[in-house]
């Protein structure tokens, strides 16, 4: 891609050069996909991010995936100037991902320290798949492992009533920083909860939450996509507690409804001061 000179930069404007750097950008993807589908060494290429999902901004740079033979990974490692599988900016505007199917099953696992990549694959189809196994893996990597699905639910929703105990007791105690701190702590928890009820997706980055709501709503909940998403900003206000409480209150239905209720009868006594979301009487 050519550059311009100091004097005829600063002339341009943000807006234009913007533009170069997005169609210098597109060019180097569509040069990639032509390699993919052409070089027998590479045997699966995909688009991920938000334009993977087709949910592109002005500032939406290209998150290219490249997978090859195993044989030929360190020479196309060299060739493109790749080190440890991933470098950010690789060509302006790209970030660039090339790794092997033996590398590719083993991260991200299931490890906490993981587990947060794996939403990267959700909604994600390979453009070229010459073997046949990324699209499958992909699709196991975008959900929860299906061994792990009932113990998740379980300690997330444990941790969501957990903070909501701390938040409600917080604003009994006069102490309404520490209240919503709480609250909104056990915001993610819950989010993890109920996407896992519905074949154990995955909770979607903050940035995609809306979108995900709106076009893969949660069927299992009484509540619409618009009201779930006004009850979760509510549980950044004043009373997060007892918004929080209102979460778990209306969705305990569906959970017990699908074998998740021994979450909720672990607090005993407790279950029915933390659903009432009212810090009086707290024990």
């Amino acid at each position: 891609m050519g550059r311009c000179s100091a004097s005829t930069c600063r002339s341009r404007s943000g807006a234009e050069v913007a533009r170069a750097a997005d169609e210098g950008a597109a060019r180097t993807f569509e040069e990639l996909k032509r390699r993919a589908e052409d070089d027998p060494d590479i045997l699966a290429f995909w688009l991920g991010g938000s334009r993977g999902m087709g949910r592109p901004t002005q500032y939406s740079d290209y998150d290219i995936g490249v997978l090859v033979a195993e044989d030929a990974y360190a020479a196309i490692s060299r060739e493109l100037g790749i080190e440890g599988g991933y470098k950010m900016d690789w060509r302006p505007g790209v970030d660039l991902v090339l790794t092997t199917f033996p590398l590719l099953e083993a991260f991200p696992g299931w490890a906490p320290e993981e587990r947060g990549y794996r939403y990267t694959f959700a909604h994600l189809t390979p453009l070229v798949d010459k073997t046949g196994r990324a699209t499958p893996l992909f699709a196991a990597k975008a959900r929860v492992p299906a061994e792990e699905v009932a113990g998740f639910i379980h300690a997330s929703l444990d941790h969501a009533l957990n903070q909501t105990y701390r938040a409600l007791k917080s604003a009994r105690d006069g102490d309404p920083l520490a209240s919503r701190l709480e609250a909104v702590s056990g915001v993610n928890p819950f989010l993890d909860a109920v996407f896992a009820l519905h074949d154990a997706r995955l909770r979607p980055y903050h940035k995609y939450l809306t979108w995900e709501l709106q076009t893969y709503p949660l069927t299992r909940l009484s509540a619409s996509a618009a009201e779930l998403s006004t009850q979760l900003a509510a549980v950044m206000e004043p009373d997060g507690g007892a918004a929080l409480a209102g979460l778990l209150r209306q969705s305990e239905p569906a959970f017990r409804a699908a074998g998740h209720g021994a979450a909720f009868d672990g607090w005993e006594a407790t279950l029915p001061w933390i659903l009432a979301g009212r810090p009086e009487g707290a024990p």
